[in-house]
């Protein structure tokens, strides 16, 4: 039966823009990141390895679904990441080209009047998703910006996490 496994894809970027003072700007030439900026995480169940690092390596089968959302530390409120582009296995088509998918969904949020009792908000939510097609192990790349609260860019750039898929 197939899956959908959620990865939260979280980017330190304080540190990343410290580490990396002078990124590129250039979509088409992003700078190559350290894993040890990214943390990314699922649920235990789907771990082979690297839960909360940038090197998570998760186990799925064909027909499974993979689900991305990325975020910073501040969780947007400082600067905030944000995917743009997918390359990855080419000519070995593991996995469909992930694609960004938008969604409305509900979410809590505190009530600051009774915080035992949150309220619900409608919200666009979004996330990147991708069919696993065929048995094998995949590296990827994502690429990303990370963006300021002026709604600029600070940089553009990518890194390398990987796919175990099997039935």
């Amino acid at each position: 039966m197939s899956r959908v496994t959620d990865v939260l894809v979280s980017f330190d970027t304080a540190t990343i823009l410290q580490a990396y003072p002078n990124p590129s700007k250039n979509p088409d030439a992003p700078t190559q990141i350290d894993p040890r900026y990214v943390y990314m995480i699922t649920n235990q169940d789907n771990v082979i390895s690297g839960q909360a690092g940038g090197e998570l390596d998760i186990k799925a089968q064909v027909g499974d679904l993979i689900r991305w959302r990325e975020t910073s530390l501040s969780l947007g409120f400082e600067t905030q990441a944000i995917f743009y582009r997918f390359i990855g296995n080419v000519g070995n088509e593991l996995i469909s080209t992930p694609t960004p998918r938008m969604a409305e969904a509900s979410i809590p949020v505190p009530n600051t009047s009774n915080p035992a009792v949150p309220t619900c908000q409608k919200v666009a939510n979004y996330y990147w998703s991708s069919e696993m097609l065929k048995e094998g192990r995949v590296t990827y790349h994502f690429n990303f910006q990370i963006i300021d609260r002026a709604c600029k860019s600070n940089g553009c750039f990518s890194w390398d996490p990987f796919i175990s898929i099997h039935n």
